[in-house]
């Protein structure tokens, strides 16, 4: 058996990036050999293993064989035969398909440590159009090396926009689209993400985006040197959008960070009419239920202050409505639930009347 280093952490270490994790290709192997050597099998039908003690993943060389619709549908050939290179022109693309044994000495037959020098993302083979989840990763890797400004290559970009207008895309589990979703948004750069899927005919993927595209890219670029805002650069590329709930449902968002989009979109949208109807602002707030847990409203107005979407000063007047808001309190002795309410609902009712002339 032989054992070789492969894809991320060779490619980030190539970029003087850190990395964590490894992955690791086992050639002129089995599985019976993996298993008596104590290494434990990840799942009845996949050719990947743990390592006893580090628990890093290594996986035997194989071929895949396409076998159906979308990105699960796939047979393994685990033959003792199978070749590095074989393993390797599976991968996606050519950053990724760089392997290095235990001396040191790189394996890299298709060119990817040329590829990270000219700073280009090249796919490997014919074979990447058959798993639909590459054009996501693809747009998430674009992100991810933004500071090193990889582009794409002319074949690569004629691949994803082919992939992107067949049907194979409708296959795709929702959960591995928001898995790379997700990883993007924590990277600095969101924005590319975005634009790469627009750039590639994809974004149609995202019900509502096309519509709310534009100016909420624009805001995004504003949060391009933060990481790690995944639910606050979500709630801004959703920002008015009308079919954010269908889309979040669909990718199976969590819902914490659905609730920091809803809340982001009912302040923003308050905010932005210049005749506020007290009643409607109780509703909304309500609705965000503010007068329980007002954290996501306040850390919604800091977003949309940063962001430049609302200016200091309205952030800061609807913040101080906000305070008054919670502060309010009655004398519920004697009183009916539905008296109580009635009074919270007039006293609120009066401080934004008072207020609403500086929001």
């Amino acid at each position: 058996m032989k054992v070789f280093l492969v894809g991320g952490a060779i490619r980030d270490d190539l970029l003087g990036l850190p990395f964590e994790e490894k992955d690791w290709v086992v050639v002129n192997s089995s599985h019976q050999e993996m298993i008596k050597k104590g290494f434990k099998q990840i799942g009845k039908n996949f050719p990947v293993y743990l390592h006893p003690k580090t628990k890093e993943e290594y996986a035997l060389a194989r071929k895949e064989i396409k076998t159906g619709k979308g990105h699960k549908n796939f047979a393994f050939d685990t033959n003792i035969k199978i070749s590095l290179k074989e393993d390797l022109k599976r991968r996606d693309i050519t950053i990724n398909a760089i392997a290095k044994d235990k001396s040191g000495n790189f394996f890299d037959p298709y060119k990817g440590i040329e590829d990270i020098k000219n700073r280009k993302i090249r796919i490997v083979s014919k074979a990447f159009s058959e798993d639909p989840l590459r054009l996501f990763r693809v747009a998430r890797f674009k992100t991810k090396l933004a500071n090193f400004n990889f582009s794409l290559t002319a074949e690569t970009l004629k691949t994803l926009k082919k992939m992107s207008s067949e049907k194979e895309i409708d296959f795709l589990s929702g959960e591995r689209i928001w898995d790379e979703t997700k990883k993007a948004l924590s990277y600095e750069n969101s924005s590319i993400y975005f634009s790469t899927l627009k750039r590639v005919d994809a974004l149609k993927y995202f019900e509502g985006l096309d519509a709310v595209y534009s100016k909420n890219l624009r805001y995004l670029k504003r949060l391009d040197t933060k990481s790690n805002m995944i639910s606050e650069k979500w709630a801004i590329i959703n920002l008015s959008s009308k079919d954010a709930d269908v889309l979040e449902k669909k990718i199976k968002v969590p819902k914490k960070i659905t609730n920091f989009r809803k809340a982001l979109n009912g302040i923003f949208q308050l905010s932005k009419q210049n005749k506020l109807d007290g009643e409607k602002i109780i509703s909304t707030l309500n609705s965000m239920n503010l007068f329980r847990n007002d954290i996501y409203l306040i850390e919604s107005l800091n977003l949309l202050e940063e962001a430049k979407i609302i200016n200091d000063k309205k952030a800061t007047n609807w913040k101080a409505l906000i305070n008054k808001l919670k502060k309010v309190k009655i004398k519920s002795n004697g009183l009916a639930p539905s008296d109580i309410k009635e009074r919270l609902f007039q006293k609120r009712l009066k401080i934004i009347t008072n207020h609403k002339n500086v929001l």
